[in-house]
């Protein structure tokens, strides 16, 4: 017998064909996992590397009978016992590993980290889900202990080893996720020319998408991607309709602000823009009309002088904010009302003072515009008119090193005390004239910084 093949009474060729036919060609095997019953894929031996020898077995039969002792051979078939061999199995490694390799697919699944979704208003966790994994090493460990018992059987079971998800449980965190979404994430803007404030808050929707929570120890936090709060920062930008910008801001510090708990807070720019001269303009009077001293529209426009300019020509407008090198004090302004000689002095979005003002003549007026309180000087001289001028404050140069500003009533060099009757009326060489009170109390309070805004 070949273990429980009869192959008595037959020559070499028929017990090597009927050995091939029985343990290799009509053969089968059914992998299976305890993992998963609905597994099951039939295989010939020769897909897992197993293959009976059929001519090295059928000689090892042959050879039964015909041994060196041959009375004890026959006295064992005349007593009953019949003479078992076994199959001669060989096996190939790689071609069982190619075999088990095309399962990998149908079987391995990916573990699902437990992972968290806002739905119709609320949080949701959803729970993780273990995976698993073929592991063709010790499946093919076991196929090489117990290869003949395998063949016998028809079964071979699958190493299907469980794979555990990364993240298992969220929901303990769902309270902290709506404490962390409920953090204000908003954003501050001032236009000092415009005197306007903007504040803008992270949608709840967006900060929803944001949040993210580690793997490692479900720590909450929202995830800052620099291009989706660049993207959100140009959808506020335009709220401000066009010809503002957000000043130079740099996207790491408004990040780092909303890591910190508070709130960034941005500079609005006005862009430059251009200045088309008409019949009969000077380069002095659109200074005056554009609130721009003419050095800087010199600066801006290469080899322009007050000689050649021409009808028609474009001029390029420097921006406004030009006129305020300081850091502006946003809760402080002066506004100087031309056309009625006063002066308002705002703290806080509220009215701190109100002045009587000259302002000056027709043939040497003062620039409207937006400017800023940049120089204190307690008793400045005017060279120009032989004049002393009380708490002075420097608000913009008329031309480099010529500075307009804000001061008292001035006093001439022989001690005569000049435009005290005049108050209320335009009287200067283009300052603006306060009583010696009020520019006292007012040197006092504006520091460097305060916008001063002039009109007409």
């Amino acid at each position: 017998f070949v273990y429980d093949q009869p192959v008595g009474m037959m020559s070499i060729q028929e017990t090597s064909a009927s050995i091939d036919l029985t343990w290799n060609k009509n053969r089968r095997i059914n992998l299976i996992s305890n993992a998963d019953p609905e597994i099951s894929y039939w295989v010939s031996p020769a897909e897992l590397g197993l293959w009976v020898n059929p001519q090295s077995t059928a000689d090892a039969a042959y050879a039964v009978g015909r041994s060196k002792a041959p009375f004890k051979d026959i006295r064992a078939s005349i007593q009953g016992e019949p003479e078992v061999i076994f199959p001669v199995l060989y096996f190939d490694e790689t071609i069982a590993r190619e075999t088990l390799a095309k399962f990998v697919k149908s079987i391995d699944i990916t573990p699902l980290d437990a992972q968290i979704e806002y739905k119709d208003g609320q949080w949701l966790a959803h729970e993780s889900a273990e995976g698993r994994k073929l592991d063709i090493d010790s499946t093919i460990q076991c196929l090489v202990e117990d290869a003949f018992n395998i063949m016998l059987t028809g079964t071979h079971h699958l190493e299907i080893k469980p794979q555990s998800p990364t993240v298992f449980d969220l929901s303990p965190v769902i309270d902290e996720i709506e404490t962390v979404i409920s953090q204000d994430l908003s954003l501050t803007a001032y236009d000092p020319i415009l005197d306007e404030s903007f504040k803008w808050s992270v949608p709840v929707e967006i900060k929803q998408s944001w949040v993210s929570v580690k793997p490692e120890d479900y720590a909450v936090s929202i995830a800052y991607d620099q291009n989706k709060v660049r993207d959100l920062l140009k959808t506020w930008e335009k709220d401000l309709g066009e010809g503002r910008t957000f000043e130079g801001f740099q996207l790491e510090n408004i990040i780092k602000g909303w890591q910190e708990g508070q709130t960034p807070h941005l500079m609005l720019r006005h862009n430059p823009t251009s200045y088309t001269v008409s019949p009969g303009e000077s380069l002095w009077s659109i200074s005056l009309k554009l609130g721009i001293p003419m050095y800087h529209i010199m600066a801006a426009n290469e080899e322009l002088t007050t000689n050649n300019i021409k009808s028609g020509m474009v001029l390029n407008i420097p921006s406004k904010n030009i006129l305020l090198p300081l850091p502006v004090v946003e809760n402080k302004r002066i506004v100087i009302d031309m056309s009625e000689q006063r002066m308002t002095v705002y703290e806080n979005g509220g009215i701190r003072n109100t002045y009587i003002v000259s302002t000056g003549v027709s043939n040497s007026p003062t620039m409207a515009g937006i400017f800023q309180v940049q120089t204190h000087e307690l008793n400045a001289y005017a060279s120009n008119w032989d004049l002393y001028m009380p708490h002075f404050m420097g608000i913009y140069e008329a031309w480099p090193g010529f500075m307009n500003g804000i001061h008292g009533l001035p006093l001439l060099s022989s001690g005569q005390r000049l435009w005290a009757s005049t108050l209320g009326s335009p009287a200067s060489y283009g300052c603006i004239i306060l009583d010696l009170a009020a520019a006292e109390d007012l040197y006092t309070w504006a520091e460097p910084g305060v916008v001063v805004e002039i009109i007409r």
